[in-house]
C-alpha cells in the first residue's frame, strides 16, 4: 500500500505528461541527523539526480526519492520527499542536482506541502541546482527538479 502512494505522490509532481509505470523508478534512502553533509543518488537512463544535506535533531527519517520520465525519454522528474509527512529534521542546508540532462525549473515545499518562499532557495539553471539561500528557515518536506532533454535529429 505504501508504495502505491510513493508512487502517487512522484506522480503529481511531475510535469504533465502520459506514463506507464515503467516510466517510474522509487528508491528508499534514510536522512540521517548529526550535522554531517550527506547525499544520496540514482541513476537511470542517462541521468543523475543527487541530493545532499545537512540535518540536526531526531532519528533516522525515511524518505524517498522518485524519478519519472515521459514515455518519449525527454522529459524527467526528479523529487526527493518525505512520503509519510511532514519532517521534523532541522535542515541546515540542501542542494538538489540532476546531470546528464538540463532543468527547467524546481520548486521547494516545506510543512504541509506548502511552497517555500522565493527568498527560501536559489533555483541554478546552468548549474541544474536548487539549494537553500541564508533566509532558509530549516523546514523541508519535499525538493523538485524538472528537466528536459533537447530534441533528437534525425
Amino acid at each position: 500500500m505504501w508504495r502505491i502512494v510513493v508512487l502517487m505522490s512522484v506522480s503529481v509532481s511531475v510535469m504533465c505528461f502520459e506514463m506507464d509505470e515503467d516510466q517510474i523508478q522509487v528508491a528508499n534512502f534514510d536522512v540521517k541527523p548529526g550535522g554531517a553533509l550527506l547525499s544520496f543518488e540514482k541513476e537511470w537512463d542517462g541521468v543523475t539526480c543527487k541530493f545532499s544535506y545537512q540535518c540536526q535533531g531526531g532519528t533516522n527519517e525515511e524518505w524517498t526519492m522518485g524519478m519519472v520520465r515521459s514515455q518519449d525519454g525527454r522529459d524527467f522528474s526528479c523529487s526527493v520527499e518525505r512520503p509519510s509527512g511532514q519532517s521534523y529534521l532541522f535542515f541546515q542546508a540542501f542542494k538538489m542536482e540532476i546531470t546528464g540532462i538540463p532543468t527547467a525549473e524546481g520548486e521547494v515545499f516545506g510543512p504541509e506541502m506548502t511552497p517555500l518562499k522565493q527568498e527560501e532557495y536559489k533555483f541554478d539553471k546552468v548549474s541544474n541546482t536548487i539549494t537553500q539561500t541564508g533566509k532558509f528557515h530549516s523546514q523541508l518536506d519535499k525538493v523538485v527538479l524538472y528537466a528536459r532533454r533537447g530534441k533528437s535529429e534525425l
